[in-house]
């Protein structure tokens, strides 16, 4: 089984690599939404500009269902990479025996009646600077969705890059998917 980390529109950095540094037992893949790992604008304003001009979500989503071809994956997903997710695991494409961890996902408020495929679970910050994340946790929660805002965060907390970064959170977090991780492991 392999790991699939669908990074935010900062693309792999080396403070996503180090997140998942004791990860080691299964492989990982590391996706930007860009053609290369790094992030290729000079401001982040630019980056989410240029992301959603050029029709971001679906290529994230084509470029995960490339890589996950048909197997069964751990997707986890950060912001963009979360909502680029979103549509991917509520596609045909993708794997029923897959599970999707995915962060602050902010565009998934635009796609709310999307139904997963495989067992996914929606984290979201409880601070966003676009949209009141408690009401689309409340919405999802209504449908059987698994979702989940954790408190006195904002969006970014797992980034170690971000001004929102919770280092004890993250920690929560990382020993949550590497049990995740585990647990799939021994049912495929």
């Amino acid at each position: 089984m392999q790991i699939i980390i669908a990074t935010d529109i900062h693309g792999v950095t080396d403070g996503v690599r180090a997140l998942f540094g004791n990860f080691d037992q299964h492989p990982l893949r590391f996706l930007s939404p860009w053609d290369s790992d790094e992030n290729p604008f000079p401001s982040e304003q630019e980056a989410v500009k240029a992301f959603h001009a050029e029709q971001g979500l679906l290529r994230y989503q084509q470029k995960i269902a490339k890589v996950a071809g048909d197997a069964p994956a751990l997707l986890i997903g950060f912001s963009v990479g979360a909502s680029a997710l979103w549509h991917y695991v509520s596609s045909d494409e993708c794997h029923r025996d897959s599970c999707a961890v995915l962060y602050y996902g902010s565009r998934i408020r635009d796609h709310l009646t999307l139904v997963p495929r495989c067992k996914s679970s929606l984290i979201f910050a409880e601070r966003e600077s676009a949209f009141a994340p408690h009401l689309i946790v409340d919405q999802l929660r209504s449908s059987d969705r698994d979702c989940t805002l954790i408190s006195g965060t904002a969006h970014g907390f797992m980034n170690p890059h971000s001004p929102h970064f919770d280092s004890q959170e993250t920690q929560s977090q990382l020993d949550y998917l590497r049990a995740i991780s585990q647990s799939l492991s021994q049912s495929l």
